[in-house]
């Protein structure tokens, strides 16, 4: 007889896991890879990232990250190699530059179907997957040539090794215990964040590590403490053993050997320039100091989920009353699938603990931090995506005590928010944008998902309500990301110059007079170095490729280079010439995208 009580990193593989899985696969790549190199990158840190990978493989040099001639010392190299291998196979695009993020995402969304089959069942596991792939933030990271894609990937599969590992295949109990990984888990868990802290540094291996010590420190205390869980994480002895038996220093150990040596390496290369970027300026600097003025208070990050999570978070009133109720007393209402779900599985208190103690861990840290950005709190929407669907299935399956009109009043939201949506692009779009005439189509899509959902709860069908906004949620993401955004970037229309400028020669150097994007690099494929009016003449020339370029004043660039042009605005183009020797003259213009200005190219 087999031994259906070892611990497995595989999920089940019947039919009731592989059919919905595909489909949801299948349904997150259409979203994510849809007309994906369609929309040229945008500023700043998409071209920042894709430049970087880009002057690393032509300098041949997969060690040190240069973007724009100087030192990157914002993120780690693992994103920039998987961009570089695509490059060599694909060519240096747009495409090339996002298909790891897109692909990645992909695979997130199927390891969140895997957490929520193993946990609640195969109804909450598809319709989480569903969730993940059709909200804003997450289509957004998956289409974007960023990192975080790449650290959502990895940090959910660590949590996911926790849960495959602890809980026996079909069925089991909790509590989840460090104690059931052998040690081929704790190996594959070590990796995951190792790479982790290439992708991103230190958080890929804090942070899934304090998610799966606060559940942990929550699920081993007694009954008495759970209903206080602060007493539970507090308490010292409690504390000292809980974080024991997690192996810390083991897993810190595997983690290391795989994220150290990179470091090492580009260390010794930059003379420690990169280490005290990337650790002082960048991970304490954040911490403690506001870059760029992104800052907030606490409100910062809920409502930057509930847009971000949009259209989905319109269910986050009933789901919260949901899971604060809890199911009702009713046979098999304690097994999160119950006979309904045709799921044996864990109790659901301690499932529901840990997507909890994902966010909430996820949130509070990075309120604390004084730098505030939406992406910082993508890796818990995974979790956010379970516990909606735990809430939603609760609703269809009759075993939540919460009235329909919160979900009737929900759908009433998404249908005004899908009206205003479609007025208000067709407005844009008629003043600024005609080819996007098409685009109130996308809130359209939103309205229908809601009126289809609202008629079928008034005809006493639940789970068809949900399929019906299913639909039009579905329909909305692909439109909105799938051709939305690549007729909004038609607008951009800077590469006129920029084109220019990646024809000419390449002993043709290229300055910036008063202004710099970071899509101009990568789109021109030559560094571009500043200039400004009151800044000294100083000589080009630098004894360590990765130190600063220096700023000079363009009467010194333009006599250090016999051949150069300058790219400016409208505002600077008359003083910048008046600078310059005889000879120089405006070559081109272009719109300044999202700006009331114009681009200048200006040379001999």
């Amino acid at each position: 007889m087999a031994d259906h009580s070892r611990h497995s990193l595989r999920p089940s593989v019947d039919g009731r896991f592989v059919w919905p899985l595909l489909l949801v696969l299948v349904f997150a790549g259409c979203v994510f890879f849809t007309n994906l190199g369609a929309a040229q990158l945008w500023d700043r840190d998409e071209p920042r990232n894709a430049g970087c990978a880009a002057e690393m493989l032509d300098r041949a040099d997969p060690v040190v990250p240069i973007f724009n001639g100087e030192l990157r010392g914002q993120k780690p190299v693992l994103l920039y190699w998987l961009m570089m291998g695509a490059y060599q196979v694909l060519g240096v695009n747009e495409f090339s530059a996002r298909v790891w993020s897109a692909l990645l995402s992909v695979g997130t969304v199927g390891i969140t179907f895997s957490i929520g089959h193993r946990l609640f069942g195969p109804k909450v596991a598809w319709l989480s997957g569903i969730i993940l792939a059709s909200n804003l933030m997450f289509a957004v990271v998956a289409r974007a040539a960023t990192p975080d894609a790449l650290l959502i990937f990895l940090s959910t599969l660590t949590i996911a090794i926790y849960v495959w590992g602890s809980i026996p295949r079909p069925s089991g109990g909790f509590p989840l215990s460090f104690s059931a990984l052998d040690g081929r888990l704790r190996l594959a868990m070590g990796v995951s964040m190792g790479l982790a802290m290439l992708a991103k540094g230190p958080v890929g291996f804090v942070m899934p590590m304090a998610i799966m010590g606060m559940h942990l420190l929550i699920i081993r205390s007694d009954r008495t403490s759970r209903r206080f869980a602060i007493l539970a994480v507090v308490h010292p002895i409690h504390f000292i053993k809980t974080t024991l038996a997690m192996h810390p220093f083991l897993l810190l150990a595997i983690a290391l050997l795989v994220a150290l040596p990179w470091y090492v390496l580009v260390g010794i290369r930059t003379e420690g320039d990169f280490l005290n970027l990337f650790f002082l300026k960048e991970h304490w600097g954040r911490s403690t100091n506001a870059f760029e003025n992104h800052s907030g208070g606490v409100w910062f990050y809920p409502l930057s989920i509930l847009i971000g999570f949009f259209p989905w978070s319109l269910f986050w009133l009933p789901v919260a009353i949901v899971l604060w109720r809890g199911p009702k007393n009713d046979a098999g209402a304690n097994e999160p699938g119950g006979k309904e779900s045709g799921a044996n599985v864990p109790a659901a208190n301690d499932a529901v603990a840990l997507m909890l103690c994902w966010v909430g861990v996820q949130v509070g840290i990075f309120s604390i931090a004084q730098t505030k950005l939406p992406s910082y709190v993508a890796p818990c929407y995974p979790a956010l995506s379970i516990l909606t669907a735990v809430g939603l299935d609760a609703w269809v399956q009759g075993r939540a005590t919460i009235a329909d009109a919160w979900m009737k009043a929900a759908w009433v939201i998404g249908i005004l928010v899908g009206v205003a949506m479609a007025i208000a692009t067709a407005i844009a779009a008629a003043q600024h944008l005609p080819s996007a005439l098409w685009s109130p189509v996308i809130g359209a899509a939103m309205t229908g998902g809601s009126v289809a959902g609202l008629w079928k709860l008034s005809r006493g069908d639940r789970s068809q309500a949900v399929h019906g906004f299913t639909a039009g949620t579905a329909c909305f993401i692909w439109l909105l990301f799938g051709f939305g955004t690549g007729s909004l970037s038609t607008a951009q229309n800077n590469r006129l110059i920029l084109d220019r400028v990646a024809a000419l020669p390449p002993h043709v150097a290229v300055a910036s007079y008063h202004c710099l994007e970071s899509s101009w690099p990568f789109y021109s494929k030559r560094t571009i170095f500043e200039t400004f009016g009151d800044a000294p003449p100083l000589s080009l020339s630098r004894a360590k490729h990765w130190k600063p370029k220096p700023v000079t004043s363009p009467e010194s660039f333009a006599s250090q280079n016999q051949q150069c042009v300058f790219i400016t605005t409208d505002e600077f183009s008359d003083q910048l010439l008046e600078r310059l020797p005889d000879g120089f003259a405006v070559q081109q213009t272009a719109d300044y995208f999202l700006k009331d200005q114009k681009l200048v190219m200006i040379g001999r």
